[in-house]
């Protein structure tokens, strides 16, 4: 079966006219935010009306995701990530050039291969008043692992490869052990906050889930699911890396994120000045943004790539001829221009150009239907392939114009919509065919984004990829103390994986914030992280 209306062509002008339109409908209507901003919110029974002072000196964001967690460990998701670390600190973090600085951690240091000696920040307390410890490390690891009696292990688990446990030396010196070398461990630590034990095991998984505390910059007020949560700045803070000045507290009253989920809807309150961020701006709306009166754009080039994904473990995509066709079917260059405006880069694979061992040698993606139709009647599809194409919400116009394409190749693409978590975890059982989707690789490293999608037992393998040598390939890569070795493998992985194609149209895009001109020292980053900490408003200047 095919959707009615799902392909065929579409012009730059019918998709601003849709996305301008939808913004008019919107901006009809009344503000989301006006009622919050006035401490006028909807309230649960119970609840305390939001400080005038905190509301009036906060910075507003709006969120592109609603949360479903605020657990450091227990998700993974990008949303809550950004919002959680202005919340809790980890051992490491990155600066705007993301480059990796101590943050919790003072210094570390290997000892042999297997055994990192990481020393703390002393004078350093949680939002209870409680110090920071070794302990709160070992804690925070060891739950991550799966390593706690009675906890479950984290599905950032992966993230801290090799890790196989800790031994805290004394009370600001932690020793973390891996199974094997691990260069990368300082990298990966990025993407972990440190929890406090006795908090945690005070109040448990779940009220911590709701109200974690941890040594950030600002401290959790509120989270209402659905609606916000307020942040309020934490005074005692430490004040953060010292190679990220300037180390003092937060200069905000706090921030108030909000999950509005509709690009047009964010947009409009940004132009009307309830919000002072807006994450995730269209690529067809950023021009938009700099003609606002009292708002500007900001861009920084993507971590993250888009692309096809195949199923390679059942019909039709489990033979590689079909796959090939669908890489012949479709150049993302023009769709690119057409569809981003250029505010995006086309790919020949899964890494960007910035990340370590990107492979220059791969072929840039070319479109030849005459080659793809060649390959369907080799693989016994003579009259054409009808398929699906599976995508979220927020890529259906984008999985359009793939399917338009696709059909000068002889392939009849079905364009259906799934909420995001929906997809994601049909995704993670296999289930899916063809699927237009994405995965972040803030690391820059390839051990962030090739061993989770495709080793066997990759925590995402979406594809059903089985290839032995691959998972040879990056164990060893992953276990290489000579950056030289490790990059070489890296490579070897790319171009046999360009030749399996489980993936096919890879392209990564700006990260475009809307972002008000009272607001000062914010910036987008190529992470999409929205750290707060040296952020102000210029009327509390």
């Amino acid at each position: 079966m095919r959707g009615v209306g799902s392909r065929g062509g579409h012009t730059r002008r019918d998709f601003l006219k849709r996305s301008v339109g939808a913004l008019a409908v919107v901006g009809a209507g009344p503000s989301l935010l006006t009622g919050l901003l006035a401490g006028c919110g909807r309230r649960q029974a119970g609840q305390r009306a939001l400080r005038a002072d905190l509301v009036r000196g906060a910075l507003s964001v709006a969120l592109d995701a609603d949360v479903q967690t605020l657990d450091p460990a227990m998700h993974r998701s990008r949303t809550v990530e950004a919002v959680v670390r202005n919340v809790c600190d980890g051992l490491v973090a990155r600066d705007a050039e993301m480059r990796y600085v101590p943050q919790l951690a003072e210094s570390w240091e290997l000892e042999g291969d297997t055994r990192w000696v990481f020393r703390l920040r002393k004078g350093v307390t949680f939002h209870d008043g409680s110090a920071f410890t070794a302990d709160d490390v070992k804690f925070t690891i060891d739950r991550i692992i799966g390593a706690i009696p009675g906890l479950p292990p984290s599905p950032r688990k992966d993230l801290l490869g090799p890790v196989t446990g800790t031994e805290v030396l004394d009370a600001h010196t932690v020793a973390i052990i891996t199974d094997g070398p691990y260069p990368i461990l300082h990298k990966k630590l990025v993407f972990q906050e440190i929890c406090p034990r006795a908090y945690f095991e005070e109040v448990g998984p779940d009220e911590f889930a709701r109200k974690p505390i941890g040594t950030g910059p600002f401290r959790l007020v509120e989270w209402i699911a659905g609606e916000r949560i307020v942040v309020e700045r934490f005074d005692e803070y430490y004040g953060g890396s010292p190679e990220v000045p300037p180390v003092e507290p937060a200069k905000l009253a706090g921030v108030i994120f909000r999950p509005l989920e509709e690009a047009a809807t964010r947009l409009v309150s940004l132009e009307a000045q309830e919000v002072d961020v807006a994450v995730n701006v269209p690529s067809d709306q950023a021009d938009r943004v700099d003609t606002f009166p009292t708002a500007h754009l900001s861009v920084a080039q993507g971590t993250r790539t888009h692309f096809v994904g195949l199923n390679c473990a059942r019909k039709p995509f489990s033979d590689r001829r079909v796959r090939e066709a669908m890489r012949h079917a479709v150049d993302p260059k023009p769709i690119v221009e057409q569809f981003l405006l250029g505010r995006a880069r086309a790919l020949p694979g899964m890494l960007v150009p910035m990340a370590f061992s990107y492979d220059e040698s791969l072929p840039e993606p070319r479109q030849d239907p005459g080659r793809a139709r060649a390959l369907l009647r080799q693989a016994g599809y003579a009259d054409g392939l009808e398929v699906t194409l599976d995508c979220e919400a927020t890529d259906k116009r984008m999985a359009e114009a793939i399917a338009g394409v696709m059909a000068g190749a002889g392939v009849r693409a079905e364009v259906r919509v799934w909420k995001k978590d929906n997809l994601l975890n049909q995704l993670r059982r296999q289930e899916r065919d063809m699927f237009l989707t994405s995965w972040g690789n803030s690391s820059l490293d390839p051990s962030g984004i090739l061993p989770v999608l495709f080793r066997s037992d990759g925590y995402s393998n979406f594809f059903g990829y089985r290839n032995g040598t691959v998972d040879r390939l990056l164990e060893e890569a992953d276990r290489a103390m000579d950056p030289e070795v490790r990059a070489r493998k890296y490579v070897e992985v790319q171009r046999i994986l360009h030749a399996d194609i489980p993936t096919c149209f890879h392209f990564a895009q700006e990260e475009l914030y809307g972002v008000s001109d009272r607001v000062s020292n914010f910036r987008a980053r190529p992470d999409g992280m929205l750290p707060m900490h040296d952020v102000s408003l210029a009327d509390e200047a």
